[in-house]
């Protein structure tokens, strides 16, 4: 067993206790969210929500769900696009960076 295996073992415990819902193209899963940290901008033609926060999925959900920048997911029933996607396997951890919709 690698290191990799075990912290992938430990990580589906960790979610399991502190994950939240998430859903990636009508799929269901659990994932470490930081809390958002949104704000308004003003923008011509009024304002607009801007921020943005990182959600930590298990590689193996994200095998899944295959999200890629600007895939839709919905958190706390709001939708958000992904911006950005760090994958360095084998960490067992994919870390999506959103922003709202």
């Amino acid at each position: 067993m690698t290191i990799f295996d075990e912290m992938a073992a430990d990580v589906v415990e960790i979610f399991a206790e502190f994950g939240k819902p998430i859903r990636i193209n009508d799929r269901h899963f659990s994932a470490l969210v930081a809390e958002p940290e949104l704000s308004l901008e003003l923008e011509a033609g009024g304002f607009n929500s801007a921020g943005n926060f990182t959600v930590k999925m298990l590689r193996s959900d994200w095998l899944v769900s295959k999200p890629v920048v600007g895939t839709l997911v919905t958190y706390d029933d709001k939708h958000f696009r992904v911006i950005r996607l760090v994958s360095r396997p084998p960490h067992p951890l994919v870390i999506l960076t959103m922003e709202p919709v």
